[in-house]
């Protein structure tokens, strides 16, 4: 199947095709025109987002979706297949939707090239949902309903031997991700010593610099077990709230963007979404509570095992690894366009505070 370079180049037999190939309608419908509308500036890295409302000349099929295709910008896309990021959201539609216990989107169609491009067409999640802001941030109230849902998440994937099926599903340590993140951590390192000094604290920056030369062991730490499945993108940008006039049943929360997704220790996905999606303030506040609020979680589901001393210690090494996530934003990727660049300003600022807030230096 051809995928298209924009979601301008779209054309109803295009669709047509595409949506049959899916399954998502017959040969006795068609489409007759497409109006497509940017809605990815701003919020994606590594992808170009378009929600499309589509007409049919006969027969009937979805009234709106949202096509995913790659970036077009070279160094994120050189950055997204070295790591398998569109493999990943490919097979995770797959293999892993269909009996993962979270709300996500109807896969219309999930089309992965030769050339390691791909292409997705998804519900539009608008129709019953509000996507959150990062740039707002996440508040304590919506967090803990977040939590509940990973903890669902996690629980479900605990230690599955089902896991070592999905060869396509890296851990942090895999040679893919070690061949590419350090990279990107010391290539942002100069840019936040010399351009943030003036917005984070003085003693991220000195953690920073501490990091620099074992940032391969701290992957390897993080790359140990116990091992779940891990959405690995917990930003706001890709958590879906229901709205309130949604119909009855239907589930509070819903998540999109599994291109990071990872096996991995279930912590990861909470020091993502406190570490860069909360305010200072309220994460300083509310952080241990919420991490205890998911290892109560696992606990109640039977997960035993896993102590509390250990979430701690593995929430501060998951920490100290998602400033990579900063380093990727200041020093080595495209962010688009002024939302991006205010997008990148909240997520460094917060994960440097957060990581002096919780000591999270102690653990090396």
């Amino acid at each position: 199947m051809h995928i298209p370079d924009t979601p301008a180049d779209l054309d109803p037999v295009w669709l047509t095709d595409a949506l049959r190939h899916g399954g998502a309608i017959g040969d006795d419908t068609a489409v007759a025109s497409i109006v497509s509308h940017d809605i990815g500036e701003g919020t994606g890295i590594f992808g170009q987002i378009a929600r499309l409302e589509v007409t049919y000349a006969t027969g009937s099929g979805p009234a709106s979706m949202v096509m995913k295709l790659p970036c077009t910008e070279p160094a994120n896309l050189a950055v997204a297949q070295m790591l398998n990021l569109y493999e990943r959201e490919v097979r995770f539609f797959d293999e892993v939707a269909p009996t993962t216990p979270v709300r996500g989107p109807v896969c219309h169609l999930a089309h992965l090239g030769d050339d390691g491009r791909s292409v997705l067409l998804l519900e539009d999640m608008g129709v019953d949902y509000e996507v959150g802001d990062q740039i707002v941030g996440i508040t304590p109230a919506q967090a803990e309903a977040v939590i509940d849902v990973l903890v669902d998440l996690h629980a479900h994937w605990w230690e599955r031997p089902e896991l070592d099926a999905f060869a396509w599903l890296p851990k942090n340590d895999a040679p893919v991700q070690m061949a590419a993140v350090p990279g990107i951590y010391r290539a942002g390192l100069p840019v936040l010593e010399n351009e943030w000094a003036d917005r984070v604290p003085a003693e991220a920056i000195e953690v920073a610099r501490r990091l620099e030369p074992v940032f391969e062991d701290l992957m390897v730490r993080t790359g140990a077990g116990p091992l779940t499945f891990a959405h690995g993108d917990t930003r706001l940008d890709n958590i879906f709230f229901a709205r309130p006039d949604a119909p009855a049943g239907t589930p509070a929360i819903a998540l999109i963007d599994f291109q990071l997704s990872l096996k991995a220790r279930g912590v990861v996905d909470i020091a993502y979404m406190l570490g860069n999606s909360m305010n200072i303030d309220d994460a300083r506040q509310h952080w241990e509570r919420l991490l205890r609020r998911w290892h109560d979680g696992l606990v109640a589901r039977g997960i035993d095992e896993y102590s509390w001393e250990q979430a701690l210690h593995d929430y501060r090494e998951s920490i100290l690894f998602y400033l990579c996530g900063a380093m990727s934003l200041i020093g080595s990727f495209d962010t688009g366009n002024e939302r991006g660049a205010t997008m990148a300003e909240a997520y460094t600022t917060r994960i440097c505070t957060h990581m002096v807030d919780i000591d999270a230096a102690s653990v090396l």
